[in-house]
Order: C-alpha cells, then structure tokens, then sequence
C-alpha cells in the first residue's frame, strides 16, 4: 500500500481540495494583501513622530530672531533628502491641513502628534478588523476541507473491499479517518494561510525597506539563504520522524480498540498485568519518537534565532553608521529596525511552517494511501438495476482464491430454486463462509459466474444486489442504540406495527417487554447489554423485517441453551419460509428437512442430496453426522454420571 510520492505532489494534490471554494480563496488572499499592508504602516508612523520631535527641539534651541529660517530649512531637510519614510507627506500634509483649519491657535508640533497618534490607532483598528474577518473566513474554508476530506475518505473505506480490512487493523484506520485528517486541519490549513499572510506582510516590508535604504535592505536579506539550507535540512529529517509516529499512533490505537473490545477476555484470564506492559511499551515508543522530533525542533529554533541576530546586529551597525553621517535620518532608523524584526519573523515563520507541513504531509501521504487503495469491486459501466427478484441462484463453475495465493473454492456448481434451503456443511476451513460471501458480492469469483434470476451479479449494480438480501450471522454485528432501531437497520421509516410484528416472529417481544425501556432500550455496543441468545432474536427480528428474497445464515444455535435454541430454531423456520436461504450449518440436526445440502471438503463439492440419502450414501456427511452425534451422546452420559455421584454424595 506504501507508495514513493514527492511532498510537492502531495501538496499539490491536497490544495486541490480548495478549488471548490476558490472564491473564498480569492478573498482570503485579497484580505491577507489588505490587513498586512495597512499592518506595516503604522510602524512608519513612528519614524515620522520622531523625526518632527527632533524638528521641534532644532527649532527651540534656535533664537527667536532666524526660527522661522530654521523651521524652513529642516523642513526641508525632513522632506527632500530625508524624506524616505513613505508617509511622510501625506499625513504631514493632513497635519498641517488640520491646524490650518481646526487648530490654528495651537502649537503646531502637538497638532501634528496629536494626528499621528490618532492615525496610529485607526489604522491599527483597521488591519484587526480585516484581520478579524480574514480569520472567520479562514478557519471557516479550513474546517470545509477536513470536512469534506474526511467525508470522502470515510466512503471510500465503505467501498474498499473485505480484504483490506481482514489485512489493515481497525484502530490503524481509525487513526488515519480521525488524526490523520485532523492534523490537516491543524498543521496544514492553519498554517497555510499563516504562511500567506506572512509573505504578504514580507512583501510589503521589502517593498518599504528598499524605499527606505536599498543597503541595509540587502544586507539583512544575505541570511535568507543559510536560513532555508538549515530548514530543508532539518526537514527532510523530521518528516521521517513524523512518519515512523504516526504509525506508531496507529498500532496503538489498534492495541487500545483490541483490549477495549476484548476487556471480558483479558479479565477471565487475569492478563491486566500483561496488558498494561504491552500498552506501556507501544506508548513508550510515541513519547520517545514525540521526544526525538522536539529535540529535533529545539536544535533548529535556536540556530535559526542566531542567524537571525547576527543579521540584526550587522544592520544595526550600518544603519547607526550611516546616521551619524547624516546619510539616514533618526526616525527612518527608528522605522528600520521593527521592519527588520517584522523581516525576520516571516523567515524564521517558514521554519515552523516547513515543520508543521512535514507534519501534516505525512499523514496527507497515509490519507492519499487509502483513497487511492482501489476498490476491487465496482459497478462496471454496463452494470443494470436488479428487478425483484424470485430467488433462483446459480452457481457456475465458480472459482476463488484469495490474494493469488491457495484456491479456497473449486469447480463450485449449486442451482437454488425460489424457497429452497440449501445447507452448506463440511469440516472447518472447508469454504463454507466464503461460499455464502461470494452471493452479496463482498468478493468476485477469480473464475466462473454466480447468476440472479438469470442476471450476471458482476453486472448488476451493488447496492440493488445487496438490497434484496440478508444476513444472520453465528455472531451478530448489533449497533450501540435502541433496539428498535437495530431492528429497523434496514427500514429505519417501516412503521411500529411491523417492527413489532417482526420482534414478535423472532421471539423476540417476551424480553424486549421487561427491558427498562421496552423497545427504546440502549443495548451498548455491538449489544453487550444483551445475552446472547438475545442478540440473535433482534437480529433475526432485523432480518425479517427487511424481508428479503434471498437470505444467507450462519446457523445460531450452536452457543446458545436448549430453551433458547429452540425459540431461535422456531424463529428461523419463521424467517426462512418462502425465502431462498443459504444455512451454513453447524448443528446437523437443524437441517434435516433441507432441500438441498451440499458437502463441501477443501473448497470442493463431494456430496450433494438430501439428508436420508447423504447417510445412506456413507460418505463424508454421515462420518460427520455420526461424529456429531456421538459428541452429544457421550456429553449426556458424562452429565448423567455426574448427577448420579451428586446425588450419591447427598444420601452420603
């Protein structure tokens, strides 16, 4: 299932999610340009306070008499060959428009902070609003895609066949469905549009960096290169590291889902304690991998950090130079040095950004693994709608082998005509079960043909197949709500009456009457607030409600006490009647009376007939037969024996 793909591919294919929603793509984008632009100006806001500052205080220390030939000269000064900070005019000019019409009477350097102050704050008000509206629509777009990736991935893993679920444990699939798709979210998305914002916001700086002081623009971007080699570096060894953890996630799901499911096992056989050491151990390795992968990112952080300063610490000493030699004022210096930090913050961004997508990318890669798992089973573009059917199926010369490897069935021939009851019997690993899963379809014959009233199954659509059967299985699959509603799984909208009616034909309503909550009773999950000759009955009930044509059953009476056998027994007959029913059959003495019961011995047929001529035929069905009933004959004398000794040992 492991396939060698590019991080780049895999990227790329996951933005493919967003092109549905690239509207809103578009607007993040625009959003993202406007907030970080209207973001970096207010730092230059700054840099003109200080210079007026420095104006006001030229123009005190001048005498009365040349103030006015001072002002004018800074001003100048400020404007022409200083004048570099890209908002200088526009919002002196507003200053000065404002004291000329409003505040004439005050000082004019007040005025002017005053403005500068004021736009400082709209302007910051502003970007946090965009900002604001940016992030509902961002984390809105986010939690669409892991919707709908999760979506497809959980039909896709209804449409893959039985294989890959007996190959890939539960708790493995879980991780990849829950996790994996969650860490998308979290380590992608998120991310993303972090990384969008941050090089809009780079952009920007640069833009007014090099209007500012192409120089020192220069000089700071020289540690642009050693940052990105020290972060590819770092990556390609941590997406290793996150790989290796998210597997490791995933067994331990697996060992977590087992022991939760199998608690009544571990118990009886007083294994806690080996539990524990086995959870313990799968644990221990995510906390050591989890401590390798931030070892990994606490050496990054702070080589990245150090580049980052020694690139602050040279542009600290240019600019101060080219100050002092009046090559650059005070506030474009000012203005400089947090642009040189905003600068950096992006790079240093695209470290964690590169880590977070490493992340994210692996369990992209173990998303892309399952869907792009192919479904062995598939309506073909010729497939047709399977009418309501009568019942006949025809078995021709049907073969199957699972995975290439031993034939399990061979040269399988069996025609059931409408009602009849065909008893599948052999001994263990015979290919019973899998007979009976080649009719639903849940694998396709490797030769021969299986037909439905005369219809091809390969070429009739699944779900119109698969609509007219049922199954009850030795160890029925019953879902963590009422009963009614499991009994009504097939035909959630059938009406009380009939659900009742179905309950009250599987034996069912004498203990679904005395339960707290009669039919609205939560049974927990898979039914283990049940027994389990009730589990049966529902699942019977569940059966005889969706009234199937053809119905398959694994015979469930084998686990169960005499009284409860024979209410399942007389439910079944009440199940099977003028149905086509396919019994592999466990008990012997359950299929007597079947029409037709086909021997099965190491996937081939050797016997077929009824049951008077199987035994008069003495061949593998009566050596079982016999077996059977010799079993059930020596049980009876041992449990007469040792009531005789218990009551010897009461007269005693």
């Amino acid at each position: 299932m492991e396939k060698a793909v590019s991080s780049k591919g895999t990227y790329i294919r996951l933005l493919g999610y967003l092109k549905p929603y690239w509207h809103k793509s578009v607007i993040i984008l625009i959003l993202a340009a406007l907030s970080t632009y209207i973001a970096v100006l207010p730092i230059q806001i700054l840099g003109i306070a200080v210079d007026e500052i420095k104006i006001a205080d030229k123009y005190l220390k001048n005498t009365q008499s040349d103030r006015n030939d001072a002002r004018v000269l800074d001003k100048t000064d400020a404007y022409g060959r200083k004048s570099a900070i890209p908002l200088s005019k526009p919002l002196l000019t507003a200053s000065q428009y404002v004291h000329s019409n409003w505040f004439k009477s005050y000082n004019a350097t007040i005025v002017t902070l005053i403005f500068l102050a004021v736009s400082f704050i709209i302007m910051n008000a502003v970007s946090g609003s965009i900002m604001l509206v940016h992030g509902f629509i961002s984390a809105g777009l986010g939690q669409r895609l892991t919707y709908d990736l999760r979506n497809q991935l959980y039909g896709h893993i209804q449409q893959l066949p039985l294989t890959y679920f007996e190959n890939n444990k539960t708790g493995n699939i879980m991780s990849r469905l829950m996790n994996d798709v969650n860490s998308i979210e979290q380590a992608i998305v998120g991310p993303i549009i972090t990384f969008i914002t941050d090089m809009f916001k780079f952009g920007w700086i640069i833009f007014f960096c090099i209007r500012l002081d192409w120089q020192l623009s220069v000089v700071a971007l020289l540690i642009c290169p050693f940052i990105s080699l020290c972060t590819y570096n770092f990556g390609k060894r941590i997406r290793k590291a996150f790989r290796s953890l998210r597997d490791k996630t995933g067994e331990l799901n697996s060992l977590i889902q087992d022991n939760i499911s199998g608690i009544k096992v571990i118990s009886g056989f007083a294994k806690e304690a080996e539990e524990l050491e086995r959870f313990q151990k799968k644990n221990y390795e995510s906390y050591n991998l989890n401590i390798r992968i931030l070892r990994l990112a606490s050496i990054l952080r702070p080589v990245i950090d150090f580049i980052t300063e020694m690139g602050a610490v040279v542009v600290i000493c240019l600019g101060g130079y080219k100050v002092l030699q009046g090559q650059l004022s005070v506030g474009t210096f000012v203005i400089f040095f947090p642009y040189l930090q905003m600068m950096y913050g992006p790079i240093t961004g695209l470290t964690r950004f590169y880590n977070q997508v490493q992340r994210a990318i692996v369990s992209t890669e173990r998303i892309f693994e399952i869907l792009d798992t192919p479904s062995d089973l598939k309506d073909s573009p010729d497939s047709v709608e399977l009418p309501p059917v009568n019942g006949i199926v025809e078995f021709r010369h049907v073969n199957f082998m699972y995975n290439q490897g031993t034939e399990v069935l061979t040269d399988i021939n069996i025609a059931a005509r409408p009602g009849q009851m065909i008893a599948l019997v052999g001994p263990s690993g015979s290919g019973k079960t899998t007979l009976t899963k080649l009719i639903p379809r849940f694998y396709d014959p490797t030769k021969g043909d299986i037909c439905i009233d005369g219809y091809n199954i390969k070429h009739i659509k699944l779900h119109s197949l698969r609509k007219q059967m049922a199954m009850v299985l030795q160890d029925p699959f019953l879902f963590n709500d009422t009963i009614k509603s499991n009994i009504a799984y097939a035909r959630p909208d059938a009406p009380d009456r009939e659900i009742k009616s179905a309950a009250v034909a599987a034996n069912a309503q004498g203990f679904i009457v005395t339960l707290p909550n009669g039919y609205d009773s939560v049974i927990g999950e898979r039914g283990v607030k049940l027994s389990g000759g009730q589990r049966q009955r529902i699942a019977i009930a569940r059966a005889i409600l969706a009234n199937p044509r053809i119905l398959i059953l694994d015979e469930a009476t084998s686990s169960v006490d005499t009284e409860t056998e024979q209410l399942i027994q007389k439910a079944i007959y009440r199940l099977v009647e003028n149905r086509t029913t396919f019994v592999i059959a466990h008990r012997l003495s359950t299929i007597l009376h079947a029409d037709l019961i086909v021997v099965l011995d190491k996937g081939r047929i050797v016997e077929t007939g009824l049951h008077h001529e199987l035994l008069a035929y003495g061949g593998l069905y009566k050596k079982l037969f016999e077996m059977q009933f010799r079993a059930q004959g020596k049980a009876k004398t041992e449990i007469s024996g040792i009531e005789t000794e218990k009551t010897e040992a009461a007269d005693a």
